[in-house]
């Protein structure tokens, strides 16, 4: 069975001129990570934009093994499809059979979908454990630590919570709802809750971060898409 998934609008960016699809969910994409949801109901998947996206094209071709089908195309299906995918505005990745298609993504800042996409990710972490044992350990439930990290023995974990490799964190209270991208710094008397920290950011001291992404470069408020301030 394929599934379509249109994206009426050019995905938004967020991190290294990356489109949605290439947003982090840990150590995967959301394209992978939409690809885990529809490989378990033995669906393919087809993205249709209205612009070709060569960086997400290529990742695809790359990525993805022949179990495991996606294909980017442009424009709109010229005919009647399998089944629709979707994400509803709580971050559920939806599969429907022979309805008409609708928008992959929520009528609503980008970054509030992924974000509620993330949280899922970190429940479903927190029920079941890591998947990915060869990758990160799991400390306690729900805490999930990459490996090649420092971390003081005076940082207290939240969870549900996810720090990615090579990971520098000094005396910090992380979570819950938290992610902590790949070689990430966290200093001294830093507070995170409820915010994804992406890859190679750095948090300066006695930082408190809730309901935020940040990057290298800006921080944003995650329900609304708009820049917000360090506290």
């Amino acid at each position: 069975m394929n599934a379509d998934a249109i994206l009426r609008n050019k995905s938004p960016i967020l991190l290294n001129n990356e489109p949605f699809f290439l947003w982090e969910i840990g150590h995967s994409r959301v394209i992978e990570h939409w690809m885990d949801h529809l490989f378990r109901s033995n669906a393919s998947l087809t993205l249709w934009l209205e612009e070709h996206d060569a960086k997400l094209a290529a990742f695809v071709a790359e990525t993805f093994p022949l179990c495991k089908r996606a294909a980017i195309k442009t424009g709109l299906p010229d005919a009647a499809t399998d089944a629709c995918t979707f994400a509803d505005s709580e971050g559920v990745i939806q599969l429907q059979r022979g309805t008409a298609l609708v928008s992959c993504l929520p009528d609503q800042p980008a970054t509030r979908t992924w974000f509620a996409i993330v949280k899922k990710w970190l429940l479903e972490l927190h029920k079941f454990g890591t998947q990915l044992p060869e990758l990160e350990t799991q400390i306690a439930p729900g805490v999930v630590i990459g490996h090649h990290c420092s971390i003081s023995k005076d940082t207290v974990f939240h969870a549900p919570c996810w720090i990615g490799n090579g990971c520098t964190i000094s005396g910090a209270a992380i979570g819950p709802n938290v992610v902590i991208g790949e070689e990430c710094v966290i200093a001294t008397g830093v507070h995170v809750t409820d915010s994804y920290v992406l890859r190679r950011s750095f948090i300066r001291p006695n930082t408190r971060l809730d309901g935020v992404v940040v990057t290298p470069e800006i921080i944003l408020d995650h329900a609304t898409g708009e820049a917000a301030a360090l506290s």
